[in-house]
C-alpha cells in the first residue's frame, strides 16, 4: 500500500493566509521537498522528462493525463491524487 504525505499549502508570510496552488506548483513544491530532480521523477514516473517538465511549467494539466501517467507521477512525488488534482475533483464533486 502506499502511504502518501499529505500535503500542506504553504502559508503566505505576510498575510497569514494559505497560498492557492495550480497542480503545477503543487508538482514543484513536492518534487522539491523530497530532493528530486525532473529527471528523477520521470525516470520513476515512466515517462519522458519532457512531459513532466509540461506538468510543472502548466503546459499541461495532470487532470487531464492518462490515468497511468497521472498515478505513476502522483506515486513517485508520494502525492494523494486527490491532492495533486484539486480543480478536477472539485468539478467532480460540484456536479453530483
Amino acid at each position: 500500500m502506499i502511504e502518501y504525505i499529505p500535503f500542506e499549502f504553504p502559508v503566505d508570510e505576510k498575510t497569514g493566509f494559505t497560498k492557492a496552488l495550480t497542480d503545477a506548483d503543487i508538482l514543484r513544491h513536492r518534487r522539491d521537498l523530497l530532493h528530486l530532480t525532473q529527471q528523477q521523477v520521470a525516470d520513476r514516473a515512466n515517462i519522458k522528462l519532457r512531459q513532466y517538465q509540461r506538468f510543472e511549467m502548466g503546459e499541461r494539466s495532470l487532470s487531464g493525463a492518462s490515468m497511468r501517467v497521472g498515478l505513476s507521477v502522483c506515486c513517485v512525488l508520494e502525492l494523494d491524487p486527490y491532492e495533486a488534482v484539486p480543480d478536477a475533483v472539485k468539478k467532480v464533486t460540484e456536479e453530483k
